[in-house]
C-alpha cells in the first residue's frame, strides 16, 4: 500500500484523500488547525447563540463533482435540492422579483423565467435573452483580456440589468466586482450553470452544518481505509533531494517514509512553506477578497422564503435557517475594518428597509464572521497566472480551488482540485 501524506484539511484536502484513500493509499492527512474544514465550517455552541457556519455557501446543480463527492461519503441526503431554478429577489420596500424556472421544459424554462423576472424591463429582458443566446456560441477565449463590465457594456446591458442580475450572479459567484472580473471565468461559469440542463441552474442548500455535510463523514471514510487525521499539526519545513521530496518537518513530528504528498492548501499558505531545496516553485499572484457573515439570532420568525438575494442592497443575501438568519456581503472590503457593532447597526438598518416584516426587536443575539481572505479575485491576471501553474513537482502535487479548474475559487473548484491531484498522485505511483 502507497503511504501518502495530504496536508490541509478542506474540502481539497479531505476530497483528495477520500479519492486516494478509495484507491488503496494509506492516506496520513496533517490539519494545522485543531478542526478541518479549511475555510468552509461549522462553529460549535456557544451562550446565546446554537451552532452555526463560518459562512453561507451555496452549492448548485452544475456542482457535479462536489455532488459526486457527497454521495461517496454518503452525506447527499443532507442537501435540499430545487426542481426548477427559483430566486426571490427583493427590491426597497418588500418589493418581490421571482426569477424562477418553474413552468415548461428546459430550455423553455429559462426563458420564461427570465422573461418573467420584472425587475428588469421588458427591452432589457429581451437584451438578457439575447445575451445568452451570443453565450450559446462565444468561446470563453474570445473574451480573454477584457473584464465583465466590459463585456456587459458591448452585449447593450442596461445600468439596471447590470444592478438587478448582473451584478448578484458576479458579486455571488466570483465575490468582486464586475470591474474586476474576468470575462473568461464568467463565461464558463454561467455556461456551466445556464446552458448545461435543468438541474444546473438550481440551487442546493444543506440542511445541517458544513461540518456535518461532510468534515465528518469524510473523516470517517477516511479512517475506515487506513488513514489517520492529525489535528493542530503544522507543516513547517521540506527537504527536497534530486526535485524528490524526503522529509517533512512539523512542529511535532518528522515525516520521512512516504510516496507522495499533496499540498491541499490555500495558495497564501502554500507561500510560506520554506523549502530546503533548490527547486523552483512559485505560485500565481493573487488578489484576495473578503466575506463577512452576520448571523442573527431571533425570538421569532418572519421570514417566509429559505433565502433572498437583495437589488442594490449593502447587503447581498439573506439566508433562512428558522432560528436565525445570515446575512451576506461578498467582496466586503468596506466593512473589514468596521466593528461588529457598527456591521450590525448598518446590516439591521437595511433589513428593515427590504423587509417591512423585519423589528430589530426580534434579534436575541449576534455574531459577525470575517473572512478576509476568502477567495482569490478571479480578475484578468490571475486567469494567466493560474495556467501557468505547473502543479505536480517530482512528488508532490498541489490540490486546491487557486489552481487551474477552470473555476473560480468555489467549492466545485476544491472537490475537483481534489480529485484531480488524486489521480495524478495514482497515476505517479503505478
Amino acid at each position: 500500500m502507497k503511504r501518502v501524506i495530504v496536508i490541509g484539511g478542506g474540502f481539497a484536502g479531505l476530497s483528495t484523500s477520500v479519492y486516494l484513500s478509495e484507491n488503496n493509499c494509506e492516506v496520513t492527512l496533517l490539519e494545522g488547525s485543531p478542526k478541518l474544514g479549511g475555510r468552509a465550517y461549522s462553529i460549535g455552541t456557544d451562550t446565546g447563540f446554537g451552532s452555526y457556519d463560518n459562512g453561507q455557501h451555496i452549492l448548485m446543480g452544475c456542482y457535479e463533482e462536489t455532488i459526486a463527492f457527497l454521495k461517496k461519503i454518503k452525506t447527499l441526503d443532507k442537501l435540499n435540492f430545487q426542481k426548477n431554478l427559483s430566486i426571490p429577489f427583493l427590491r426597497r420596500g418588500g418589493i418581490i422579483f421571482r426569477l424562477s424556472a418553474d413552468k415548461y421544459f428546459y430550455p423553455l424554462n429559462l426563458l420564461h423565467g427570465i422573461m418573467g423576472y420584472k425587475a428588469l424591463s421588458l427591452k432589457e429582458r429581451f437584451k438578457v435573452i439575447d445575451f445568452f443566446l451570443d453565450l450559446i456560441f462565444c468561446d470563453s477565449c474570445d473574451l480573454n483580456g477584457i473584464t465583465v463590465r466590459e463585456w456587459l457594456n458591448c452585449k447593450k446591458q442596461s445600468g439596471n440589468s447590470i444592478k438587478a442580475l448582473w451584478e448578484i450572479l458576479v458579486v455571488g459567484a466570483l465575490n468582486t466586482t464586475v470591474e474586476k472580473a474576468s470575462a473568461e471565468v464568467f463565461s464558463s461559469i454561467l455556461k456551466k450553470i445556464f446552458l448545461e440542463g435543468n438541474n444546473s441552474a438550481t440551487i442546493l442548500l444543506p440542511e445541517v452544518g458544513l461540518s456535518d455535510l461532510y468534515c465528518n463523514d469524510a473523516s470517517e471514510y477516511i479512517k475506515e481505509h487506513g488513514g489517520k487525521i492529525l489535528l493542530s499539526e503544522k507543516a513547517l519545513r521540506f527537504e527536497f533531494e534530486n526535485n524528490v521530496l524526503t522529509k517533512i518537518q512539523t512542529d511535532k513530528n518528522i515525516y520521512d517514509k512516504f510516496d507522495s504528498i499533496v499540498f491541499a492548501t490555500p495558495a497564501y499558505s502554500f507561500e510560506k512553506i520554506v523549502f530546503e531545496s533548490n527547486c523552483n516553485i512559485s505560485t500565481p499572484e493573487f488578489q484576495y477578497s473578503p466575506i463577512v457573515n452576520v448571523h442573527l439570532k431571533l425570538s421569532e420568525n418572519p421570514f417566509k422564503e429559505r433565502f433572498y438575494g437583495l437589488i442594490d442592497s449593502k447587503i447581498h443575501w439573506v439566508f433562512n435557517h428558522h432560528s436565525h438568519i445570515t446575512l451576506m456581503v461578498s467582496a466586503a472590503d468596506r466593512l473589514i475594518n468596521m466593528d461588529s457593532e457598527q456591521i450590525i447597526d448598518e446590516f439591521v438598518s437595511e433589513l428593515e428597509k427590504y423587509f417591512p416584516i423585519f423589528q430589530r426587536e426580534i434579534i436575541v443575539s449576534s455574531k459577525v464572521i470575517k473572512e478576509k481572505r476568502a477567495t482569490f479575485i478571479p480578475d484578468i491576471a490571475s486567469s494567466a497566472s493560474r495556467k501557468d501553474f505547473i502543479c505536480c513537482i517530482g512528488n508532490l502535487f498541489v490540490a486546491g480551488d487557486w489552481i487551474d479548474t477552470g473555476l473560480p475559487s468555489t467549492i466545485e473548484s476544491a472537490v475537483l482540485s481534489g480529485r484531480m491531484a488524486a489521480h495524478n498522485v495514482i497515476s505517479s505511483l503505478k
